[in-house]
């Protein structure tokens, strides 16, 4: 976090995850609760206190330095006084872009609201692809970033896992888009769902009032993109591969493994229609070693190939 960084904008990630936190372990009755291993941790670029606008001060929970990795690294956006101040700070601020490109590099999925986008910017992070960029910045960017394409009519964008937001009102959406890709989509629709920003639903969500089968869902969905054996699953909750695969059947129409594989579908269309990644890649990413393998089952849910899907996605907008 830099100085003068807005209370809404570090909220909207900090009130996200333990919104998150709370309905994981309240959504199941014992013995199949779940405690959030997650954490939250406001960083300074010099582990003082933090300054946020208004001159509200708050201690933070470390600094830059060291090696820790993290799965989600945010900027939230933060006052400044002019276009040439905001230069001004840019041009020092290389301890923490070299910060932002380790953590990327190391497999950190990143985001900036606001005025903090122009940190991923000086970072290079956001060369070759879209930005969403506030309308008082376009033209810096444009100067300053002439790798950056800037996205007009975007409030959300996101290239090669960078991820950037032009207006305050849709934070919320974009902290439910890194739940969706650093944690799981299962409870990323969950948070937006609950907060009003779910403008792209779930198709055909499957939901079940068993216990056993709801907690079942949860773990898939955490997983679905690994390697994984229902056999533990079946021990992680205290019963037989048969009774597991019994319940979930008898509740959801489908067996956990089926279960497993829509959930890898759901992402794969989400990512074809929100983001450039490759289709092989987009493969891995959910789970597919083989490509040809992810066609065909991507063509077996969806009636069309995974490149047509995207094209047609892209003709609706």
């Amino acid at each position: 976090m830099l100085p003068g960084s807005y209370l809404s904008s570090v909220g909207a990630l900090v009130d996200g995850f333990a919104l998150i936190a709370r309905h994981i372990f309240t959504q199941f009755a014992p013995p199949y609760r779940h405690t959030m291993k997650t954490q939250v941790r406001l960083l300074g670029a010099n582990g003082n206190s933090l300054e946020f606008a208004g001159e509200r001060r708050m201690e933070s929970d470390g600094n830059l330095l060291g090696d820790t990795e993290y799965r989600i690294v945010y900027v939230p956006a933060f006052a400044v006084a002019s276009e040439e101040a905001l230069a001004t700070l840019l041009d020092h601020a290389e301890p923490v872009t070299e910060w932002l490109r380790w953590q990327r590099a190391r497999g950190a999925v990143l985001a900036a609201s606001g005025t903090g986008g122009a940190l991923l910017a000086q970072a290079g992070l956001l060369d070759g692809g879209p930005a969403a960029v506030p309308r008082v910045l376009r033209s810096l960017f444009r100067s300053r970033f002439p790798k950056v394409r800037v996205d007009p009519g975007a409030t959300i964008a996101e290239h090669d896992g960078v991820h950037t937001c032009s207006v305050p009102a849709s934070e919320w959406q974009l902290v439910a888009r890194l739940v969706d890709r650093a944690i799981s989509p299962h409870t990323a629709q969950w948070l937006a769902s609950t907060t009003g920003t779910d403008g792209e639903r779930e198709e055909g969500r499957l939901t079940s009032d068993d216990p056993l089968v709801s907690s079942a869902q949860f773990w898939l969905a955490q997983r679905f993109a690994q390697d994984f054996k229902i056999s533990a699953l079946a021990d992680l909750l205290a019963v037989s591969h048969a009774t597991l695969l019994r319940r979930f059947t008898r509740s959801l129409g489908v067996t956990p493994r089926a279960y497993a594989s829509s959930l890898r579908i759901e992402s794969a269309k989400r990512m074809l229609r929100n983001t450039q990644i490759s289709v092989e890649q987009i493969a891995v990413m959910v789970g597919y070693s083989d490509v040809r393998a992810f066609r065909n089952i991507f063509h077996k849910h969806v009636s069309t190939s995974p490149s047509a899907y995207r094209r047609r996605s892209t003709d609706r907008e």
